[in-house]
């Protein structure tokens, strides 16, 4: 029948319906091809959906290349400009992170919102700090990361880098919640001006400075209890459902000391590191650290400046913002710390620093200092409490975890080796599998002249890399 109808039509009609006909073919070809270029383009991988495949597969490590570290990130929706102006205009780069929550999330792509939580030890008030950055666009399904800084930072060294320019945390907070926490002491509104580091009062409470002696006697206390129990106070405040543990470098024990605290429902098991290492108690650890002796470390009551030369080593390569071929190691240290010497707090407590380094030998010797800083004391701090809780970090359980991973870059020489064997996190890891059979564990190492300071040298790069290490991790 349509057959005959079609000798029925004119010529010219037979030619109207035909064409008719192929503009609507070149119509739905119109819709149809963005549609089908779009969706081949979400079908190829992202960088970071390949190191999730990669770690998919076990092995002793893995190794991200330089070609795939490179393509690893995202863009920031304003460049990083905004707070960076703010930075820029306030003095050592010391920005109120009050300011932040200000902005629009759509100018950043997160909501920032600065915490002060006040908790109690050994009788005293402490306060502990942080930044919470909440996503956009936050990826599905994957839990907070809580970044807890290494022994003389705090939470602009994971915000900003030392131009003030952004730093991992705003790279973080585009796919994942984030809360950058600076521990007890390290953080002080406006930041230090003192030029001898360890002259610094540090800021154990954010609404006022304590005298000079009652912070003699609050650093002489100062254990990884009074870190910790800042932590458990500010994530159970602060972060609603599951989140990961990230400590930094002297940073890294609070994850493992709290495994089995009153976080564990957030935390489930779980371990992710960057330039974490491992408990002090671990024999991988021990090694590492050797024999320390008393005059090693200051007084107790007293602080330790970390001063440039100490940052001019291992800790400073070719990718820190203040790199020049042709000026000393030492020159480029001390511009670097110049520009942060003012909101960084430059100093340690050498009982963290014992406690970290596992100098259990030194325990009478530290003792005997605690009591003799407390003796007479008006804030009613019990000795024997303190000496009491000395030395968790040699305590913090081995067993137990669901999945574990460390991430480490070519130039964190403590943490890495151009003998693998040889590597700090891989022996850790090892360690650690001894403890867990059959428990998923991975060490990532990404294969760049990154240090220790990695966040500061390629922010971007090192968040694809992590935020791939937590989806990693999140999968059941």
């Amino acid at each position: 029948m349509t057959e005959s109808l079609q000798h029925s039509m004119s010529p010219s009609k037979r030619h109207g319906i035909a064409s008719r006909n192929a503009c609507v073919a070149l119509s739905v070809m119109a819709i149809l091809i963005p549609v089908l270029l779009v969706e081949a383009v979400r079908a190829e991988p992202s960088a970071e959906d390949e190191v999730v495949e990669m770690l998919a597969q076990p092995a002793p490590y893995h190794v991200v290349s330089p070609e795939l570290f490179a393509r690893l990130g995202w863009d920031l929706p304003d460049g990083g400009a905004t707070v960076k102006a703010l930075a820029d205009a306030t003095p050592g780069g010391a920005l109120d992170p009050r300011e932040l929550a200000a902005i629009p999330v759509d100018t950043l792509g997160y909501r920032a919102t600065w915490h002060e939580v006040r908790f109690r030890v050994y009788g005293l008030d402490w306060d502990i700090s942080g930044l919470h950055l909440m996503p956009e666009a936050p990826l599905p399904g994957l839990p907070a990361m809580v970044i807890i800084n290494g022994g003389a930072a705090n939470w602009y060294e994971f915000f900003l880098d030392p131009l003030n320019r952004a730093g991992l945390g705003q790279y973080l907070a585009q796919r994942v919640p984030v809360l950058l926490v600076s521990i007890p002491g390290n953080f002080r509104h406006g930041g230090w001006t003192e030029n001898e580091f360890d002259k610094r009062i540090p800021g154990y409470l954010l609404d006022r400075d304590v005298s000079r002696e009652e912070a003699a006697v609050r650093t002489a206390v100062y254990t990884f209890r009074v870190v910790t129990d800042g932590i458990k106070a500010i994530v159970e405040k602060v972060v609603q459902g599951p989140a990961v543990i990230i400590g930094h470098s002297t940073g890294g024990e609070v994850q493992f000391i709290l495994k089995n605290s009153s976080l564990r429902t957030k935390v489930r098991d779980l371990s992710l590191g960057w330039g974490t290492g491992g408990p002090a108690g671990m024999q991988a650890m021990r090694e590492f650290r050797g024999i320390r002796r008393g005059e090693d470390y200051p007084h107790v009551s007293q602080l330790r400046a970390r001063t440039p030369d100490q940052y001019a080593g291992g800790y400073l390569g070719p990718l820190n913002p203040l790199w020049e071929s042709n000026k000393s190691r030492q020159a480029m240290a001390e511009q670097w710390m110049g520009k942060e010497q003012r909101r960084r707090a430059q100093f340690k407590q050498p009982l963290q620093d014992m406690e970290h380094s596992g100098a259990v030998d030194l325990r009478s010797h530290i003792a005997a200092q605690i009591r003799d800083t407390l003796k007479g004391n008006t804030l009613g701090v019990d000795a024997d409490e303190v000496i009491g809780d000395l030395f968790s970090t040699m305590h913090a359980p081995i067993a137990g975890y669901r999945k574990m991973i460390w991430t480490t870059a070519q130039r964190d020489t403590g943490h890495w080796n151009a003998d693998p064997e040889k590597a700090r996190e891989l022996r850790v890891a090892n360690e650690f599998r001894e403890g867990n059979p059959a428990v998923p564990m991975r060490v990532l190492l990404f294969d760049v002249p990154m240090t220790h300071y990695g966040h500061i040298e390629k922010p971007r790069q090192l968040a694809g890399g992590l935020v791939a290490a937590l989806r990693w991790l999140a999968t059941p």
